[in-house]
């Protein structure tokens, strides 16, 4: 199974096995996170791996979710950084599912203040994962997802697969299944939008912009797999177009 094919059966797992995983496989988790280009080439990030315990001495707040591992991201604390993440850890989530393991996002974490990290960094989410002590995957009538039609517009005929990438883009997990993406396609460009809420605070705005970069996780995977070539982009001409309630974050070229 490889990223594209676990995307589609991917779901997410709370309760696991608290066995070892195989020393040579955490290091092949690592290497490969280690090894992803991010989404902003200029955006450092660093990865820790802990056990329960670890986390139980560096976080503050009870844990939902028992997991033997936690991968937790921090990152420099720059413009972007958010989605960054939100982009990396989500192509390490199905990593993960292509191994056999289940995951689970935990966005409402709160590092202590002698947690380790490097100076001008800061912690955005976590991902716990181990064996799941149930079945990891799921069956596509299993999503519960808005149809295509309530978060893209196509401003064009456009080929299957960016109607693929754009499936892909809507399965991506979300903070409370919120599904903040909106899309507007055209045949070789989608502008990235995201929902406007003014009733969410500081911390669950900043999730959103992470269940952005989760949902872009998706749609590059899905273009690496159809051969599509993306170049990120904003344009300035986009922030001005009223496009009622979101608010316009990227675009992708494709070509």
């Amino acid at each position: 199974m490889n990223l594209y094919e676990a995307m589609f059966v991917r779901k997410t797992v709370r309760k696991y096995k608290m066995d070892s995983i195989d020393q040579t496989v955490l290091e092949g988790i690592m290497n490969f996170a280690n090894s992803l280009p991010p989404l902003y080439q200029e955006i450092t990030v660093q990865y820790k791996l802990l056990k329960l315990d670890d986390m139980n001495h560096n976080f503050n707040g009870t844990f939902t979710v028992k997991a033997p591992y936690y991968l937790v991201i921090t990152t420099e604390d720059t413009q972007g950084f958010l989605i960054n993440a939100g982009f990396l850890m989500q192509q390490i989530s199905l990593y993960l599912t292509a191994k056999g393991l289940g995951s689970c996002y935990l966005g409402m974490l709160k590092p202590k203040k002698d947690f380790p990290m490097e100076p001008g960094f800061k912690y955005v989410i976590t991902l716990a994962f181990g064996e799941g002590e149930h079945d990891i995957y799921r069956t596509s009538e299993k999503y519960k997802r808005l149809p295509v039609e309530d978060i893209a517009v196509f401003k064009s005929e456009v080929k299957k697969n960016v109607k693929t990438m754009i499936q892909a883009g809507r399965i991506a997990p979300s903070s409370m299944n919120s599904q903040p993406w909106r899309f507007v396609v055209y045949d070789n460009r989608i502008h990235i939008f995201c929902k406007k809420n003014f009733f969410l605070n500081g911390v669950l705005n900043e999730m959103k912009l992470i269940d952005i970069g989760v949902c872009l996780g998706n749609l590059m995977v899905a273009a690496e797999e159809l051969w599509i070539d993306i170049k990120v982009t904003h344009m300035d001409n986009i922030s001005s177009i009223a496009f009622k309630k979101n608010d316009y974050i990227l675009s992708l070229k494709m070509y």
